[in-house]
């Protein structure tokens, strides 16, 4: 379920921020009056454990929400398996009709036992004779060019087989890869696509669109069990921790997963974030935003 957000505005009085830092909860009784937290949620509110005994005794204990948690996504579970490949000795147009064709960008070069020798990619082909796009240099540059890499060069426009075009060294993915790290990968490197192989041998390819494929199947994790109050609060006070280092400040509050964060931050994307860590909490059904920005001293 979608959490459900809205502003409140309050005044920020002296007396409103010494509630927030006593942590009292901004949500009035019936009486009208505005009730303390219990001690133990004040305290893990403001990120205070309790003191370790030996081999851990005193440590407040884990309660996971209900239903198991997934393990992170790996290459091998969003990667294409059947993988469009070629050999050394496949026609440069012919590779060009294939990425053509079938809308990809790039084709791995694979040999007769299907190990990895290479890949050739669009960028691979902007530069070709057929076309009059390979370089041209004044004479006076080819005369201090290097001749090794000038021959290299002519070798990539106007070679006909796709072992003039290829490029040797790829960087690849193996299937144990966690997405996160294949994403890294592809960000740094600023790669489409990745080859997945297992040892040398090639079994599949991982790109961006897998990766914005995976994006569209996430659906939200299923559970048994509605969580608790207390468990919905420790889930997102440890997300609020993560995000943003004014935790100290925020005072939230949850009664049968109606959540309400009110206290400082010192920008709008700080408190932005914060709704957002509370949108991603399981078990929220509401979301009252009662953060306020530090006012700014004008010099």
């Amino acid at each position: 379920m979608t959490a459900r957000h809205h502003r409140l505005t309050e005044p920020l009085t002296p007396h409103r921020l010494l509630s927030l830092a006593l942590g009292q909860s901004s949500m009035p009784d019936d009486g009208g009056r505005i009730a303390l937290m219990p001690w133990r949620l004040r305290r893990e509110a403001f990120g205070r454990s309790t003191p370790r005994g030996p081999h851990g005794q005193g440590r407040r204990p884990q309660h996971p929400l209900s239903g198991a948690v997934s393990s992170p996504l790996t290459v091998a579970d969003v990667m294409t398996r059947d993988v469009v490949s070629v050999s050394t000795a496949t026609p440069v147009s012919e590779i060009a009709n294939v990425l053509a064709g079938k809308r990809i960008s790039a084709v791995p070069v694979i040999g007769a036992d299907g190990r990895l020798l290479g890949i050739v990619s669009e960028g691979d082909l902007i530069r070709r004779a057929e076309i009059g796009t390979e370089r041209r240099r004044p004479w006076w540059r080819k005369v201090l060019t290097d001749v090794e890499a000038e021959a290299a060069d002519y070798v990539r426009t106007h070679g006909r087989k796709a072992q003039h075009v290829m490029r040797p060294q790829v960087v690849t993915a193996t299937e144990a890869m966690t997405l996160a790290d294949a994403a890294d990968i592809m960000e740094k490197r600023r790669l489409k696509r990745m080859p997945v192989v297992r040892g040398s041998h090639l079994v599949g390819i991982v790109s961006r669109s897998d990766l914005v494929k995976a994006v569209a199947r996430h659906q939200a994790a299923v559970f048994a069990d509605p969580p608790t109050d207390d468990a919905i609060l420790r889930d997102l006070m440890d997300r609020v921790k993560a995000v943003t280092p004014s935790h100290p400040l925020i005072n939230i509050s949850v009664h049968r997963g109606n959540v309400d964060i009110a206290g400082v931050v010192d920008s709008a994307a700080e408190r932005e974030a914060i709704l957002v860590a509370a949108e991603n909490t399981p078990g929220i059904r509401s979301i009252q935003d009662r953060l306020v920005l530090r006012p700014r001293s004008v010099s």
